[in-house]
């Protein structure tokens, strides 16, 4: 790359950059979604929360659960019986649409984009009484998945039906998501034996997740799926879905103006364009 080229390219960079700068952020309003409850749903199917399964358990659970809480948890997770629990990720709905509809209206398709994305849910520290969930400190992501077309059900010993597979990593996760984007890596601490705990994790804003949210419509696309996966074999996490009068896990974020580039920035970024064409077409008469 020659030094004039390189110029252009930095004083480019330099134009964009104050474009950003210039944006908006006042808060227009926020939104707030949660999934609708599913407790005492598990085994007949549900649209709004899945704990999905390695392996087909038994015949009231199979390949998916969805009771009055689900869980994240590795193979080392400790349940109720002092035993070890078996593994498994969650996957949420969250119906945006006709709040998308509506902010349109409001402000503008086009006018308004979101900011400070954050999934919200309760968890306890307590074992359960029951023995498919386990309790443990570990690591885990949240990723956001293109495949809305899901719900849970127990499926049969060689059907998934419509569960989300179980995966251990985003590559495997695709083959059913089609795209998905790591939204966080995070950890969840055990602190004590008792009590409940509100969780709340912010979410990197990725152009597909961002985009999924803007375009979401009551008579189109109206969800936006999240995937919990965990990574570390100790993890045990549970989710309250509609169990023992716990918040239900929730998506929210602040709505703000879509950055607009001032005018003159604008003008002097398709000059710069102008340049580095110019630049390019002269090294190609010269060869």
């Amino acid at each position: 790359m020659n030094h004039v080229k390189k110029v252009v390219i930095a004083t480019l960079g330099a134009l964009i950059l104050p474009m950003a700068a210039h944006a908006d952020t006042t808060v227009l309003t926020h939104v707030s979604s949660s999934i609708g409850g599913s407790g005492g749903a598990g085994g007949s199917g549900t649209y709004w929360s899945d704990m999905v399964f390695p392996v087909y358990t038994t015949a009231q659970d199979g390949w998916g659960w969805a009771g009055g809480a689900g869980g994240v948890q590795g193979g080392l997770a400790i349940n109720n019986t002092g035993g070890f629990s078996t593994p498994s990720n969650e996957a949420f709905h969250f119906d945006i649409g006709s709040t998308v509809d509506s902010l349109n209206a409001s402000y503008g398709a086009g006018n308004w984009t979101v900011d400070n994305v954050t999934l919200s849910f309760s968890s306890s520290y307590a074992r359960q009484n029951n023995s498919r969930f386990g309790v443990g400190t570990g690591t885990f992501d949240i990723l956001w998945v293109e495949n809305d077309n899901w719900y849970q059900s127990a499926g049969t010993p060689t059907d998934k039906q419509l569960n989300p597979i179980y995966a251990s990593n985003q590559t495997d996760l695709d083959v059913w998501a089609g795209t998905s984007s790591l939204l966080g890596s995070e950890t969840f601490t055990r602190v004590g034996t008792t009590g409940y705990v509100g969780l709340s994790y912010s979410l990197s804003e990725q152009g597909s997740f961002v985009q999924d949210i803007l375009s979401a419509s009551a008579s189109g696309d109206k969800a936006i799926s999240l995937y919990l996966m965990g990574t570390s074999d100790t993890l045990g996490m549970i989710i309250f879905t509609g169990g023992q009068g716990q918040a239900l896990p929730t998506l929210s974020f602040d709505v703000v103006a879509a950055p607009v580039p001032e005018p003159e920035t604008y003008a002097m970024f398709l000059a710069g364009l102008g340049l580095l064409g110019a630049v390019a077409r002269r090294r190609r008469q010269s060869v």
